[in-house]
């Protein structure tokens, strides 16, 4: 009875999950951020974690030789999935943390050394009973070995523990209270179900607990939406502050913290002679050839009002900046040679280093000081081009 009652509540668990993880990928974007791709992850893993506990519930002291099989298959693929749901959360943590996809791909060959043994040590188990064991009467018991894949798992959520620890101290829990709240709980809630489970054998809350918490955490993501302009789907004014005082707090010196200021050209006359639908739709494309642009790389995009946008990023040398501003210009360049448009796409932009004894204001006044420079001059050869055309028609 309380086998089945187990394998109920990790069904409607599972559902539960399932819609979730629908909700949040209903977009279809393609360009999904990787904290929202990481995050997924791990609502997939907790799904499949019920599965798996599910079929080790249904099978457990089932005499059927069959059965018995269908419990080694469940319980081994259960006992890879324990950590690595937890090695998945630490790569959240990771990057909601330092913001850096370079970084944490660095990272993540440390972080995956408990999952790959922990992994070896389970598909061995099934021959050697070092993890678990199923007996003759197919009923499941831990092995000698089990407190390693404990171990595993719960290192994980230690380390992701104290670095959100580590980054409250750096930058104080005032700064981004609503990350901080999950980041720091969710550990702590799936250590203590985690301990009082392995305490008392025949109890299965862990993953109730972990479902509980990422629930928690997708409704916070869903009010992080106000952190997103809704018409390109990029960041706004509002998230991009806070990201830019994170990269301040986080500058490696080695690196140089930019900011690329990015305004439409002649924005105004699509408005005005084409309309507003036009000019959103001049908007939208801007965003996705930003996007195109930046693949690759950790940049942070943000329309921060109007027609302006702005790119933060690091890079190790002034020339490395300047080639981003030449790639975004050939792409839109490209596109406006490839597709049939009413209007052109024409970017102005100009660039800021972060510098010593500087703030968030003069970096962002700096970027757009370039930025109008660069749009005087553009304005300035467009007058002399059309100067000269019309000198030759008259002659």
């Amino acid at each position: 009875m309380t086998n089945l009652l187990y394998a109920e509540i990790n069904i409607v668990g599972a559902v539960l999950l399932l819609l979730l993880l629908n909700n949040m990928n209903k977009s279809g974007s393609r360009d999904i951020p990787t904290d929202q791709k990481i995050f997924n992850a791990c609502l997939l893993m907790n799904i499949l974690i019920f599965l798996f506990d599910t079929g080790m519930w249904l099978t457990d002291g089932n005499p059927y030789p069959m059965l018995r099989t269908v419990n080694y298959v469940m319980t081994t693929l259960y006992y890879i999935s324990n950590p690595l749901i937890c090695f998945l959360w630490l790569l959240y943590t990771d990057y909601k943390i330092y913001e850096s996809r370079s970084g944490l791909l660095k990272r993540a060959r440390f972080y995956a050394i408990p999952v790959v043994v922990n992994s070896v040590l389970s598909l061995a188990s099934p021959f050697t009973e070092w993890l678990f064991i199923i007996d003759k009467g197919n009923h499941y018991m831990r092995g000698p070995l089990f407190p390693v894949m404990a171990l595993a798992s719960l290192i994980y959520l230690a380390v992701s523990f104290v670095i959100s620890l580590v980054d409250v101290h750096r930058n104080s829990w005032a700064e981004n209270e609503r990350v901080y709240m999950h980041l720091v709980i969710f550990p702590i809630g799936v250590i203590v179900a985690s301990i009082i489970q392995i305490m008392f054998f025949g109890i299965s809350i862990i993953w109730v607990t972990t479902m509980l918490a990422l629930a928690s955490i997708y409704i916070n993501i869903q009010n992080g939406e106000i952190s997103t302009d809704h018409l390109t789907g990029l960041y706004n004014r509002r998230r991009l502050k806070q990201h830019i005082n994170r990269k301040i707090k986080l500058n490696n010196e080695n690196n140089l913290l930019f900011a690329i200021m990015l305004d439409l050209d002649d924005f105004k006359c699509i408005n005005d002679q084409l309309g507003h639908l036009m000019g959103d739709d001049a908007l939208v494309k801007m965003a996705s050839i930003l996007r195109q642009a930046r693949k690759g790389s950790d940049d942070f995009i943000a329309r921060i009002g109007g027609d302006e946008f702005l790119i933060v990023g690091e890079r190790v040398d002034p020339i490395e900046i300047n080639q981003l501003i030449e790639k975004i210009n050939s792409i839109a360049l490209t596109y406006n040679q490839n597709h049939q448009l009413k209007y052109t796409l024409m970017p102005s932009m100009g660039y800021s280093v972060f510098a010593k004894g500087d703030t968030l204001d003069s970096f962002l006044a700096a970027a757009d000081k370039e930025m109008y420079r660069n749009k005087q001059e553009r304005k300035l050869k467009r007058s002399e081009y059309n100067y000269i055309d019309e000198l030759s028609e008259y002659v």
